[in-house]
C-alpha cells in the first residue's frame, strides 16, 4: 500500500501556502508553456495561442466552481446562492473541462478563427491537458480531497483511520500513463482532432469507475455528477475519433494554421 503523506503547508504570518495551491499554479504554468510550444511546432501563431489558453484557463476555473456548487452542493446553494461567486472555493474537474471548452470556443470564434482552426487549437489543448493535469492531481493526492471506500488493495493509502482508496492518487497514476501514451503516439503525425477524441475516450470510462469508489458525493439516481459527465465524455470521444478517421480517409484537407493577429 501507499503511505499516508500529510500535505506540506508553509506558514507566512497570517497566511499559509499549501502544496495543493503550489501544484495547481504549476499545472497552469506547465499547461500554458506546452500549449505555446506545441502551437509554434504546428504552425499555429504562438502569441494567439498564449492569449487563448490564458483565457481558457480562466473560464475553466469559473466553470469548475459553478459545476461543483450546482451539482455537488445543492443544499448549500439553496441556503446561500452567493457561494456561486466564490470562484476561489471548491472545484470540479469536469466543470473545469466544460468551462474551458465553452470559453475557448467562444474566444476562438470571437477572434474570427475558422472552424478547422478552432479544431486545431482544441487538439493542442487536448494533447497538453494530461501533462498539466499530472500536477493538478498530484495536489489532490497530497490534499486527500477525493477519499474513496475502505479497501485492502495494494493501491490503497494507509490513512490514519485505516486503508482506503485515494482517488486523486489513482487518477494521478492514470494521467501519467495517458501522458506517456500521448508522447508515444506523437512520434508520427496525427489528424487534427485525434488527441481530443482519444483523451475523452480514455478518460471517460476510467473516471466513471473511480467515481463508483467515491464516498460522500451527491448522487442522482445512484450516480454522481461525474459519472454522468463521464458517460458523455466517452461517447463524445468515440464519436469524435470516428469522425476524425472518416475525415482523414476521405482526404479532406487539414486545418490551416492560424496566422498572427494584428
Amino acid at each position: 500500500m501507499f503511505p499516508y503523506v500529510e500535505q506540506p503547508i508553509v506558514h507566512l504570518g497570517r497566511f499559509q501556502i499549501a502544496a495543493f495551491q503550489v501544484l495547481v499554479c504549476t499545472a497552469v504554468i506547465v499547461g500554458h508553456e506546452v500549449v505555446v510550444r506545441r502551437a509554434r511546432r504546428l504552425g499555429f501563431d504562438p502569441d494567439l495561442a498564449s492569449s487563448l489558453v490564458a483565457w481558457t484557463i480562466f473560464f475553466g476555473f469559473v466553470g469548475s466552481h459553478l459545476f461543483d456548487v450546482v451539482f455537488y452542493q445543492p443544499g448549500e446553494l439553496r441556503q446561500n446562492p452567493l457561494i456561486l461567486l466564490q470562484v476561489w472555493g471548491s472545484m470540479s474537474s469536469f466543470g473545469g473541462i466544460l468551462g474551458g471548452l465553452a470559453g475557448g470556443f467562444w474566444l476562438t470564434r470571437r477572434k474570427g478563427l475558422s472552424g478547422s482552426q478552432v479544431f486545431m487549437f482544441f487538439d493542442i489543448l487536448a494533447f497538453t491537458f494530461p501533462f498539466a493535469w499530472i500536477f493538478g492531481r498530484a495536489g489532490c493526492a497530497l490534499a486527500h480531497d477525493h477519499i474513496g471506500v475502505p479497501t485492502t488493495s495494494w493501491l490503497a493509502v494507509r490513512f490514519p483511520d485505516g486503508p482506503r482508496f485515494d482517488l486523486g492518487l489513482l487518477e494521478l497514476l492514470y494521467t501519467i500513463a495517458i501522458a506517456a501514451l500521448f508522447l508515444l503516439l506523437d512520434r508520427r503525425p496525427r489528424p487534427t482532432g485525434f488527441f481530443v477524441g482519444l483523451f475523452f475516450t480514455l478518460y471517460g470510462p476510467v473516471r466513471f469507475g473511480l467515481d463508483v469508489l467515491r464516498t460522500g458525493d451527491e448522487r442522482y439516481l445512484g450516480w454522481t455528477p461525474g459519472q454522468y459527465a463521464s458517460v458523455g465524455a466517452a461517447l463524445f470521444g468515440v464519436g469524435l475519433l470516428f469522425f476524425v478517421f472518416q475525415r482523414a480517409r476521405s482526404g479532406e484537407p487539414e486545418a490551416r494554421p492560424a496566422a498572427p493577429q494584428g
